[in-house]
C-alpha cells in the first residue's frame, strides 16, 4: 500500500530545486540591474562634478581676460582699439578645447605642449563675452537723480507709432494703459516712493493687491530683470518687443561704444535730436535704418571714444566711413572702412545721404563713451557620456554645466585678503 505513495512523491525535490534555481536566477539578475543602475548614477555624479569645474576654470579664464581687458582701456593708444572680450571664445580654445581644436587654434597638439587643452572633456564660452553697457539699467529709478532721465529714455523706446498696436489693446491680465502709465508702472514699481510718476500728490495705485496672486510693489532695486515680469503690462507681447533693452547693472547711461540694440539707438537718436522735427525723426523707416547703421560701426571700423565721435558719425555715416578709411589705410579700422564703403552702406540709394544733427548737451543726459564696465560670461564645461549605439553615436547626450556671471569694473570687493585691491568683482552668478 506504501509503494504507490512513494512514486508521488518523487518530482518534489527536483521542483523544490527548480524553484531555488528560478529565485536565485531572479534575486541575481535584479542584484545585477541594481549594480549596473548604481554605476552609471554614480559615472553620471562624476561627470556633473567634471563638468562642473571645467565651467569653472573657463569662468576663471573669462575673468583673466576682462582682466587684461581693463588693463588695455586704462592705455590711452589703445583705448578702445583692442577688445579682446569680443575673441574670448577663440582665445580659451587652446586652453579649454579638444585636441583638434588647440590644434587647429595655435598648430600644436595639446600632447606636445604641456598645460593645453582639457584632458577630460571640453569648456569654453557660449560665444564671445558680452556687456550690459548697451541697456538701460531700470535699477538707475532707484536713483533720484537720474529719474527723469530713465523716465526719457524709456518713453523714447516704446513712443514710435509702430508699437501703437501693443497699447491700444489690453494687456494679458486686461490692464488697459497709455505708452506714459506704462514707462510709470515701470518706474513706480522700483522707485523708493509711493507717488504715481512723477505726479505730486498722486499714490502708486496698480492694481496688484487685487490680483487672484496678490502682490505689492517692491519700491527698491530689482534683483534680476526678469523681475519687470511682475510690472502691470509687461505682459509676453510687451517683453518679446523691448525685454532686451533693460538691465539692472552697470551705470545709469547707455555706453554708446557698445550699442548694438536698433530700437535704443533710435530712442537715443530721437531724444537727442537736435531739431525734434528733423525730417529722420519723423520717418520711422530712415531712422531706423540710421540707427542699424550705428550698431554696425564697429564693422566700418569705427569706435565711440567720446561723444563728439558719435555726433560727428551720426551727422554724416558715408563720409566718417571715407574719412576713416583714409585717414587709416593699412590699419585694421581703415581696412574696415575701405571694406564698407565698397560694399555701400545698405538700404540705400546711389547717391542717397542720411544722417541727423545731435545736441551734445542732450545726449551727454542719457549716454556715455568709453570703455565698458560690465560684462557677462556664459561659461560652460563638458563631459561626453561614454556608452555608445553601434553606429557610434551616444546613447545618452554630454553633461554640461554652464555658468552665467556679470562681472562689474567699478565694483571694489569687500571680502578680499590681498591688497591692494583691485576694482572687478562678480555681481551675478548663476549655474545651470
Amino acid at each position: 500500500m506504501s509503494q504507490p505513495k512513494r512514486k508521488s512523491q518523487r518530482g518534489i525535490a527536483l521542483v523544490t530545486v527548480l524553484i531555488a534555481i528560478a529565485i536565485t536566477l531572479v534575486i541575481s539578475n535584479e542584484f545585477g540591474t541594481t549594480t549596473s543602475t548604481d554605476m552609471i548614477a554614480a559615472a553620471n555624479y562624476r561627470d556633473q562634478v567634471r563638468s562642473k569645474f571645467l565651467a569653472a576654470s573657463a569662468q576663471n579664464l573669462g575673468e583673466l581676460v576682462i582682466r587684461i581687458q581693463q588693463r588695455l582701456d586704462n592705455i590711452k593708444a589703445l583705448r578702445g582699439m583692442v577688445q579682446l572680450t569680443d575673441y574670448a571664445d577663440q582665445l580659451i580654445l587652446p586652453f579649454c578645447g579638444g585636441p583638434e581644436e588647440v590644434q587647429a587654434a595655435i598648430g600644436f597638439s595639446s600632447t606636445q605642449i604641456k598645460g593645453l587643452g582639457a584632458d577630460i572633456g571640453t569648456c569654453g564660452f557660449d560665444g564671445p563675452i558680452k556687456t550690459e553697457d548697451d541697456k538701460i539699467n531700470v535699477n538707475c529709478a532707484n536713483v533720484s537723480q537720474s529719474w527723469g532721465t530713465i523716465q526719457s529714455a524709456l518713453y523714447a523706446l516704446v513712443y514710435f507709432p509702430a508699437y501703437d498696436a501693443v497699447f491700444d489693446d489690453n494687456d494679458a491680465q486686461g490692464w488697459h494703459r497709455d505708452r506714459m502709465q506704462q514707462v510709470n508702472a515701470i518706474l513706480d514699481y522700483i522707485d523708493r516712493d509711493t507717488q504715481m510718476g512723477s505726479n505730486r500728490g498722486t499714490t502708486e495705485d496698480y492694481g496688484y493687491e487685487s490680483l487672484k496672486d496678490r502682490y505689492y510693489a517692491k519700491n527698491n532695486y530689482i534683483d534680476t530683470v526678469g523681475e519687470l515680469r511682475l510690472v502691470r503690462g509687461v505682459d509676453d507681447r510687451f517683453w518679446s518687443l523691448f525685454g532686451k533693452a533693460f538691465t539692472v547693472y552697470g551705470g545709469c547711461k547707455t555706453n554708446l561704444t557698445a550699442l548694438t540694440n536698433t530700437q535704443l539707438i533710435a530712442a537715443i537718436l530721437y531724444i537727442a535730436a537736435k531739431n525734434p522735427t528733423d525730417p529722420v525723426i519723423l520717418d520711422q523707416r530712415r531712422l531706423f535704418l540710421l540707427a542699424s547703421y550705428i550698431g554696425k560701426a564697429r564693422e566700418f571700423g569705427e569706435n565711440f571714444q567720446t561723444l563728439d565721435d558719435f555726433i560727428t558719425f551720426v551727422k554724416d555715416p558715408s563720409a566718417s566711413v571715407s574719412s576713416l578709411a583714409s585717414s587709416s589705410a593699412g590699419t585694421v579700422q581703415g581696412s574696415a572702412a575701405a571694406a564698407a564703403l565698397t560694399a555701400g552702406l545698405p538700404g540705400l540709394q546711389p547717391g542717397e545721404k542720411i544722417g541727423l544733427e545731435l545736441d551734445k548737451g542732450k545726449l551727454a543726459q542719457i549716454a556715455t563713451a568709453g570703455p565698458r564696465r560690465t560684462y557677462r560670461v556664459e561659461a560652460y564645461g563638458e563631459i561626453e557620456r561614454k556608452q555608445k549605439n553601434k553606429d557610434g553615436s551616444p546613447v545618452f547626450p554630454a553633461i554640461r554645466t554652464t555658468i552665467t556671471g556679470v562681472w562689474d569694473t567699478k565694483v571694489v570687493p569687500q571680502n578680499s585678503r590681498k591688497t591692494p585691491i583691485p576694482n572687478g568683482a562678480w555681481v551675478y552668478l548663476k549655474e545651470d
